[in-house]
């Protein structure tokens, strides 16, 4: 019932601006339209590779500012989906995965691609562990919905997060200090400074750590688990030689200790040591775990970016080179108990990843206009694994993979009237995949496989300019997720022997298509999008157990096992009803299913003969999940963020309330395992002392939810890590 009141509410609200609108705009002249073409309420985004006002880009997008992600208490990207309907994003153990409308992965390994791209200043963020950090001086987030393939690249087949941080200003020099202490001794701190050099250089230095010392503890040895400690920061230069050249130099580093997923007990007691002191915590408490290993995992990131734009009566050509490093050791108990049957080492996971961008955007000319560019990527991987039972080596592989990708992409919009627009491009990209997997360290060569991948990727858009704050349109768009192998796989390599080494077996590339339809306005203090869509989802990369070529049963395979249908509607609405109060909402409804999916891996509980679980899982008889709704994609989410402000005699008074709401999902393809509904609250209370002081409490998660974290399942049970509960503290910033 609530979750119709919302959506009621919602759609309410927006059908009632829509009059309004069409009474303010109603048949305007040029120069009215220009007049509002320049207005500063103007919502502009990147999301074509280049600044185009919201309303002109035919797509979804949501924007999230960073003055939104700090009111709404948004500290990183696990939460960003709070704001953001449709978008869900999910971890698997060092792995962060967004999923976009139903289209995201649970594939994993050295350079394994993600189905949503990420983006930081510019530079595409290959690896799934750099996806889990803390927000930094961030100006704004959009978030693309999907397919990208065009502008975005092959790896962004269900949408993209595109992130931009805050740029050196010329203006005037400027710094912030913030620091707050809250619950489970959590610390946060954040310092900012931008600094004019000359009168064409200018630096940002920007910092933050953020510390606490977990809310669940390891009965097993007493230490403290589902512990986070995060310190990052990222200088920016600016030189601007003359008016139409703009160079940044960027360099950032991160290291983040997180083990909160990894901080894991068996679920509802499903174990195969169903008498174990883990078994019985999962039934009766989320603040404990029982764990033979404590769970480790780390990851340092270093990026460097080189950023020039150049500008004239020619056009705009835009270059970033950049470099990205990240390292992500981690341990995790994987049978979850206080037994040490398996144990799992990751030491590390590696990437490595150079990337160069050439990006042309023509000037009008005439009806038509194009943006148009270049695109290479080269990138080494690697994962050191070590499985040991009883403190004794029984699995090692040592799995490296290479990638070389070169993408040439054009697009461009004709005006078919002053009214009538149409846009059509296509991205040719082409990569070849490289991977080799020795059996232990230093052991022999049993993976020497390589295939080259390519596709085109087209799109086109008919966008009618209503009013000139205000459109329609209709969009078509194809995605490209590229091929890759299974480094895990050994085929029928005895280890040593003719067969060695395996030549391997490419795995497909994914493919989705998509059509959608929506509507924009964006004036004065209103801001309404509306969106439809439907998608076809094919060749969808899965694991799933089967018996390998030397017989050995339930042996992870990589395959293309899947189709899906996915189709639904979105609705997003902000307003500034006054100077003292604003809001923003959103809401999706997404209906997904997998329409031909004949070889699943479906763990199901065993049984007794009387039908009551022992301990464990066994793979069920029946492998298919036709049918099925495609995992991590909730039917409804919802989301509303109020803002009030309110004159003291001394200074002001802001209050924020965020509440974002999720229908219950599905964790896996079998459908088994389910997140419940929730419904996560967070509240600010901000006193602006002065323009300089402010003093701020905060609450986050007040409903106290238990969202789960990283579900897995496995023949030796269900397991699963619970998200923090309620939170409150306070903080005291100063600006200068």
């Amino acid at each position: 019932m609530r979750v119709m009141n919302l959506l009621t509410g919602l759609l309410a609200s927006t059908a009632l601006a829509i009059p309004a609108m069409a009474q303010t705009d109603n048949t305007p002249s040029a120069q009215q339209a220009s007049t509002r073409n320049a207005d500063s309420s103007d919502i502009v985004v990147i999301a074509q590779r280049r600044e185009t006002r919201y309303v002109d880009v035919p797509a979804s997008v949501s924007v999230v500012t960073g003055e939104q992600l700090g009111s709404s208490g948004i500290s990183g990207t696990r939460d960003l989906q709070l704001l953001t309907p449709g978008l869900n994003i999910s971890q698997q153990g060092t792995y962060v995965q967004p999923t976009i409308r139903g289209v995201g992965t649970t594939v994993v390994g050295p350079s394994v691609d993600p189905n949503i791209g990420l983006y930081i200043d510019g530079v595409y963020m290959s690896s799934m562990g750099a996806a889990l950090f803390d927000f930094n001086s961030v100006s704004q987030i959009e978030v693309l919905k999907g397919p990208q393939g065009t502008l975005y690249g092959r790896n962004a087949t269900g949408g993209a997060i595109v992130v931009s941080t805050k740029e050196p200003s010329l203006t005037e020099n400027s710094g912030s200090l913030e620091f707050g202490y809250g619950r489970f001794e959590e610390v946060r701190a954040n310092a900012y400074a931008n600094v004019v050099l000359s009168d064409n250089v200018a630096l940002n230095v920007s910092a933050y750590t953020r510390s606490n010392d977990g809310y669940t503890v390891n009965v097993f040895n007493g230490l403290d688990t589902s512990v986070t400690k995060s310190l990052g920061v990222r200088g920016r230069l600016l030189v601007e030689p003359n008016d139409g050249l703009r160079i940044i130099l960027t360099a950032a580093h991160v290291d983040q200790k997180d083990n909160t997923a990894f901080s894991y007990v068996p679920y509802q007691g499903n174990s195969i040591f169903p008498t174990s002191d883990a078994a019985i915590i999962g039934l009766t408490d989320k603040r404990k775990v029982s764990l033979s290993e404590q769970p480790y995992n780390e990851l340092r990131l270093t990026m460097a970016n080189l950023n020039i734009d150049w500008s004239g009566e020619w056009g705009a050509l835009t270059s970033v080179s950049a470099y990205t490093k990240s390292l992500i050791p981690f341990a995790t108990d994987l049978d979850g108990t206080e037994v040490d049957l398996q144990v799992f080492y990751g030491d590390p996971q590696s990437s490595e990843t150079w990337s160069q961008e050439l990006i042309y955007s023509s000037p009008d000319l005439g009806a038509i206009s194009f943006t148009g560019g270049l695109f290479y990527f080269k990138e080494k991987a690697g994962s050191t694994a070590n499985v040991t039972s009883f403190g004794s080596s029984v699995f090692g592989l040592d799995v490296f993979a290479k990638a070389d990708a070169f993408a040439a992409f054009l697009q461009g919009t004709f005006d078919i009237t002053e009214r009538l627009h149409l846009t059509a491009g296509g991205r040719y990209s082409t990569e070849k995949k490289k991977t080799k997997s020795f059996f232990g360290v230093g052991g022999p060569l049993v993976v020497d496989a390589s295939k080259r991948f390519s596709d085109f990727t087209p799109q086109a858009s008919l966008l009618y300019d209503l009013s000139g704050s205000s459109s329609v349109y209709v969009s078509y768009s194809e995605g490209f997720k590229s091929g890759l192998f299974d480094g895990g796989n050994l085929g029928d390599c005895p280890v040593v022997g003719p067969t060695c080494p395996y030549e391997g077996d490419p795995v497909a590339p994914e493919k989705v298509k998509s059509y959608e339809a929506g509507f924009k306005y964006n004036a004065g203090r209103t801001v309404i999008s509306l969106s439809g869509y439907y998608t076809k989802y094919k060749d969808i990369q899965v694991n799933a157990l089967a018996t390998n070529a030397l017989g050995v049963p339930n042996q992870q395979i990589l395959y293309n096992a899947a189709e899906a249908e996915i189709y639904g509607g979105e609705a997003e609405l902000s307003m500034k009803l006054s100077d003292f109060f604003r809001f923003s909402s959103g809401a999706a409804w997404t209906h997904s299913e997998y329409t031909d999916f004949p070889q699943a891996t479906k763990w199901t509980p065993i049984l007794d003969d009387a039908g009551n679980p022992v301990g464990g899982n066994q793979l069920d008889p029946d492998p298919s999940a036709t049918g099925n709704q495609l995992y991590r994609t909730p039917e409804f989410t919802a989301f509303v963020s109020g803002t009030a402000t309110y004159q003291l005699p001394k200074g002001s008074l802001e209050a924020n309330a965020t509440a974002s709401y999720s229908d219950s999902f599905f964790w896996h393809v079998n459908n088994r395992l389910k997140q419940p509904s929730f419904v996560v609250v967070n509240a600010s209370l901000t006193w602006f002392v002065d323009d300089n002081l402010k003093l701020k409490i905060w609450g986050e998660n007040l409903t106290d939810e238990r969202r789960l974290v990283y579900p897995r399942e496995a023949n030796v049970g269900d397991f699963v890590s619970y998200s923090k509960p309620l939170s409150y503290g306070a903080t005291i910033g100063y600006e200068f």
